[in-house]
């Protein structure tokens, strides 16, 4: 009842808390953000970088976010968190890998995006977070996630915002968990794209999340809500870097159905079952891990 906090439905959420008792996720498992960037400094992401990563734009290794979007997607999925500061990550535990592919204007050409795509996957990377898309499709971008997906990596991308098909990488579906949004009463946004390649849906209104600190005007704090189906998908990459901690030996096609098949079908009274909207349903992390018991 925070004054001008948003109001929804009472559970319409991905059940976090319960399934961090399970696993708040391992070091060893990396998330790369292969977007603008990631403020490298954040204080509530500083400790959680492996690296400078790799500036697929600038041709260095200093993945630093001149734009903002990377850094807030970062966050969502593995934000530090009971640090006493901002948010909390998805993935308590896992580590993030900052892969620039988009310069200050949030744009990026294909064949960089494929560079990143490529370059994560042979530096670590467990996850790949890609909250970009395109309504025309790209060959180089469609074999990268294939490399993605045949090296064992889970590729999650946002869907879109356009009230219209699913964008590229995420409509590549055979490779990538595509992710659409939900609001706070566990509703498919107005502006979320739509289609057969939808896998499941995350909370993607006014999520609170990081903000580089160069661009924080003085006197605020370093946080900032986003809306898009961008902010829902890190939520998918970070259940996707917990399920890959907790079983690492399980493979990407795995742990993509254990997404799906665990997700609560919140449209069911319209839609039963999986559909063009929100796939399978919103995220639900303790479906997803906590063993279930069997009694006799």
């Amino acid at each position: 009842n925070v004054p001008g906090s948003p109001q929804g439905k009472s559970s319409a959420d991905i059940k976090a808390p319960s399934a961090w008792e399970e696993t708040k996720g391992v070091e060893t498992v990396i998330i790369a953000i292969v977007d603008t960037g990631v403020d490298l400094l954040h204080p509530d992401l500083k400790n959680k970088i492996v690296s400078g990563g790799r500036d697929c734009i600038n041709n260095d290794f200093d993945a630093t976010d001149d734009n903002g979007h990377g850094t807030g997607v970062a966050g969502i999925a593995a934000a530090e968190t009971n640090n006493n500061e901002g948010v909390a990550g998805v993935a308590w535990n896992c580590k993030i890998l900052p892969v620039k592919v988009a310069g200050a204007d949030g744009t990026g050409p294909a064949d960089k995006v494929a560079e990143g795509i490529r370059w994560a996957v042979d530096n670590g990377a467990s996850v790949i977070n890609l909250s970009m898309g395109n309504v025309e499709p790209s060959l180089l971008v469609r074999d990268a996630v294939k490399y993605a997906f045949d090296k064992n990596v889970v590729v999650v991308a946002s869907a879109g915002n356009n009230n219209g098909p699913v964008n590229f990488p995420a409509a590549y579906d055979e490779y990538v968990l595509a992710v659409a949004a939900t609001d706070f009463n566990d509703n498919r946004t107005s502006w979320s794209s739509y289609g057969p390649q939808v896998d499941v849906a995350a909370p993607g209104e006014k999520v609170l999340a990081p903000l580089p600190t160069a661009l924080t005007p003085d006197g605020f704090f370093p946080y900032l809500p986003g809306t898009g189906t961008s902010f829902s998908a890190p939520h998918v990459a970070g259940l996707a870097a917990l399920i890959k901690g907790f079983k690492p030996s399980i493979h990407v096609a795995d742990i993509m159905n254990i997404i799906r098949y665990s997700a609560d079908d919140v449209n069911a009274s319209q839609f039963n079952g999986k559909d063009d909207y929100i796939g399978y349903g919103r995220i639900n992390m303790e479906k997803a891990l906590v063993p279930i018991e069997i009694t006799r």
